[in-house]
């Protein structure tokens, strides 16, 4: 979540920045937008399918709430996805402006949506889930949906958990690696903190 909130934050800020008369800012603006589309709804499936299903016998009331908020989620999602479309039909900067305001409000609204729902599954699903689990249970289960990521989200995962991490949470996070990943696995980490992290919190992190 702390990554998920990063790229949202980032991304507000970015399209705040875009201007949006001007064909490359579009086309970085409508990348970025999309890559928050691929992975909150990668991160919406995982929650759906590997977590929710935890508490399902538990409390079912939570479990139906939570999957009835994915569902105005994915009409928020829905939303972006409609605006990312306006730049097709447009052939003005005037034109352009205005898509731009659309997608800055849509997205917005999402942001809003999003901080709120991760901080009631920070609060409610994690209180459920550590009564009826053990740490145990809980970390062969992080191991598992890790596991399963594609290799090409998972880059784009680590990167923006990178960018929201306080230092000491990376460097328990990257020894906690270290200990059980083969060389090349660590490396690949490393690389990622390098190119995320600015210098002297990457030289912190390496101390």
């Amino acid at each position: 979540h702390k990554g998920l909130r990063a790229l949202l934050y980032d991304t507000a800020l970015l399209l705040q920045h875009t201007n949006f008369s001007a064909e490359e800012e579009i086309a970085e603006a409508v990348e970025r937008v999309r890559l928050v589309d691929t992975l909150f709804d990668h991160h919406a499936h995982v929650e759906d399918n590997q977590i929710f299903p935890l508490l399902k016998t538990y409390s079912p009331e939570i479990v139906d709430d939570f999957e009835a908020q994915h569902q105005v989620d994915h009409e928020l999602s829905k939303g972006l996805e409609k605006c990312l479309h306006l730049f097709t039909e447009t052939n003005s900067p005037e034109q352009n402006l205005w898509a731009g305001n659309e997608l800055l409000q849509h997205f917005n609204a999402f942001l809003a949506f999003n901080v709120e729902h991760m901080k009631k599954e920070e609060t409610i699903v994690n209180a459920c889930l550590w009564r009826y689990f053990t740490d145990e249970e809980l970390l062969r289960k992080v191991k598992e949906i890790s596991a399963a990521i594609p290799p090409d989200q998972n880059r784009h995962f680590v990167y923006w958990m990178l960018k929201g991490m306080a230092t000491h949470e990376i460097i328990g996070w990257y020894n906690e690696i270290k200990l059980v990943a083969p060389p090349q696995v660590f490396q690949f980490f490393c690389d990622l903190a390098e190119s995320a992290l600015p210098e002297k919190k990457w030289n912190e992190v390496k101390e």
